[in-house]
């Protein structure tokens, strides 16, 4: 007998995991479900934590790749689904899945409750779904916070052109397995997922259904030719670039010269170190 937790993040596209309620309590009604709402930036984790008593069998995120990611926070190592409606400004995981991100079709899938196994990779022992992101991509994500007025895939594409312009590139320590290199860098992107930004292909081989992740590195180059070649990245080509690396690796470490800030899933972190791995698996409603 299934029982469904529905995690609203309010703040999420705008509001529209709240306007998605009463469709999702007609949808369901004949179903054993909750609905709870989170109250807080980054208290999702620990709100599901506090659910876990009431022996949930499926717990749906609703918003966007960052709450999913702290919904599986909350249930990894659990006998329990996972699900997502996306509403989130970029919705970028369902688009490596192949998913529709259509709001209906997504309620339907939850409802049959078919599964995949996927991989959920950790970073220094937290845990994250989509991309993991170091220099200008969290440089971009902070500018994109500020940007209130800008929406969806605009606000992301006017930040990133902005900080691309000023961004200074920064001195990095990868790990990549048994290899080790220190470069001067714009970007180093972890991915299980290939997208950031509402479709841009950073990482156009990650797949959370491999253990391999796939890490893009962008060294330092002349401002004219990183952005004479940045449309490649709408279409994944930018391998073909001199100066970036498309690379593939099990266990990720990246060591930087001082505290930084990281971006997983959109989510803004600081570290000075990080420790990547694919470990755990999740079963996700596709």
């Amino acid at each position: 007998m299934r029982k469904i937790l529905f995690v609203i993040n309010p703040a999420a596209g705008k509001g529209k995991g709240l306007k998605a309620i009463p469709k999702i309590r007609q949808r369901f009604e004949k179903f054993d479900y909750e609905i709870i709402i989170s109250k807080e930036v980054n208290g999702i984790t620990a709100l599901v934590q506090e659910e876990l008593h009431k022996n949930y069998t499926d717990v749906i995120a609703v918003g966007g790749d960052g709450t999913l990611g702290e919904v599986i926070n909350g249930i990894i190592g659990k006998d329990i689904k996972v699900g997502a409606i996306p509403l989130g400004s970029g919705n970028d995981f369902i688009k490596t899945l192949g998913l529709s991100e259509d709001f209906e079709t997504r309620l339907t899938a939850i409802e049959k409750g078919r599964t995949e196994e996927l991989y959920v990779p950790s970073v220094n022992e937290h845990y994250f779904i989509n991309v993991l992101g170091w220099g200008v991509d969290a440089e971009i994500i902070k500018e994109k916070n500020k940007n209130i007025i800008r929406e969806g895939k605009l606000n992301y594409l006017f930040s990133t052109l902005k900080m691309l312009w000023i961004y200074q590139p920064k001195e990095a320590t990868v790990y990549i397995d048994d290899k080790k290199f220190t470069k001067e860098v714009y970007l180093v992107a972890v991915g299980n997922g290939q997208f950031i930004g509402n479709g841009m292909k950073v990482c156009p081989g990650g797949n959370p259904r491999e253990k391999a992740f796939e890490i893009c590195v962008v060294e330092k180059m002349p401002l004219r030719t990183l952005l004479r070649h940045f449309p490649k990245i709408f279409k994944g080509t930018h391998g073909t670039v001199q100066g970036i690396h498309l690379l593939k690796g099990h266990s990720i470490r990246v060591r930087f010269p001082e505290k930084t800030v990281i971006q997983e899933d959109g989510t803004l972190r600081q570290a000075t170190e990080i420790l990547l791995k694919k470990e755990k698996k999740i079963e996700m409603i596709i």
